[in-house]
């Protein structure tokens, strides 16, 4: 399944520095059906769940490798290769008695930022086709 909205004030960027900071709080409701059976059959009672990001933030950045690519005609890319750190809480709504055990009743999750880290992140400004 997959979701989208938009992103108030969107991401702060520097390409010059390798540098990035995407930050969200109180986003919307998020659906989610937690098993592909449910993705796929409207019918299931877990499926289409609330839930809502209540923050969420990502830091692109530290020493950085710059690469760029291009295929000479239409299509070329600036990036720069550095680590990202992310930091996120997203929680479900608790349900009404009579209380039903599963991820629907008020469960919360915390991604802690000093261990959620990826060793590979990209940052990049590409440009195709008539923009090229």
């Amino acid at each position: 399944m997959v979701w989208t909205t938009e992103i108030p004030g969107g991401v702060d960027i520097d390409q010059k520095k390798g540098r990035a900071v995407l930050e969200i709080h109180n986003l919307c409701t998020v659906f989610d059906a937690f098993t592909v059976v449910n993705s796929l059959d409207l019918t299931r009672p877990l499926g289409l769940v609330s839930a809502m990001i209540k923050s969420l933030r990502i830091e692109w950045g530290g020493p950085g490798t710059k690469l760029s690519f291009s295929n000479g005609t239409d299509f070329r890319a600036d990036s720069i290769q550095n680590s990202a750190r992310i930091s996120l809480t997203v929680a479900t709504p608790p349900t009404k008695p009579p209380f039903t055990p599963g991820p629907q009743n008020g469960f919360e999750f915390i991604a802690d930022p000093t261990t959620s880290v990826t060793n590979f992140a990209q940052i990049v400004h590409e440009s195709n086709g008539a923009l090229f």
